[in-house]
């Protein structure tokens, strides 16, 4: 935002500038002004002007500093061609080499960690949910409702729970999560079939 206004800022005083006047002063004006710098009162008062010549200390100082540019330069340079000089190098080597050789390997599915893809307690609360459009006295009753809702939340968790597993699950963490709101699931699906 800050860097926006003082770009609005810059633009405008960059069409001010550009819709100022221009104007060349006469020939004779830039004559006088050279005159006037070369009489006599004010190149006596410049020669009586007191010059300053700094200390050694600063101009050493001054020397380090372009020096010091100069060696991070040199060295960034030195660094940029030894990297490229390995890189090129490893390229060689890797294409040269002659006994490359392909492997495999099989790994097994631990069961213990896979999981249906369609839980019995899906399938139950799809049966108590045909049964309840039936009875709809139970199903109007707001805590049947919440209990619903509920599960509906748990079933849209273990969903992700199962995206985030994919065909071969090697978390045992993501299982254990996945078991403990499937209990979830099915203690509310108990409550929900205790009401009907």
């Amino acid at each position: 935002m800050i860097l926006k206004n003082m770009e609005h800022h810059r633009n405008s005083l960059k069409d001010a500038l550009a819709k100022l006047p221009s104007f060349q002063p006469a020939d004779f004006i830039w004559t006088e002004i050279n005159r006037s710098l070369n009489e006599e009162p004010l190149q006596n008062a410049l020669k009586s002007l007191p010059t300053q010549e700094p200390d050694d200390f600063i101009w050493e100082n001054i020397e380090n500093k372009i020096d010091g540019t100069k060696r991070k330069s040199k060295m960034w340079w030195y660094a940029a061609a030894m990297i490229f000089t390995i890189g090129f190098t490893g390229f060689l080597y890797n294409t040269n080499k002659s006994d490359s050789s392909i492997s495999y390997s099989q790994e097994v599915i631990d069961s213990r960690l896979q999981t249906k893809k369609d839980p019995v307690t899906d399938q139950e609360y799809a049966k108590l949910v045909s049964y309840c459009e039936a009875e709809t006295v139970v199903c109007n009753d707001k805590n049947f409702k919440r209990l619903k809702q509920e599960y509906e939340t748990l079933r849209s968790a273990t969903q992700e729970l199962q995206r985030a597993m994919g065909n071969y699950n090697t978390e045992p963490e993501l299982t254990r999560q996945f078991s403990i709101v499937e209990q979830e699931k099915a203690e509310v699906l108990n409550k929900m079939a205790k009401m009907i």
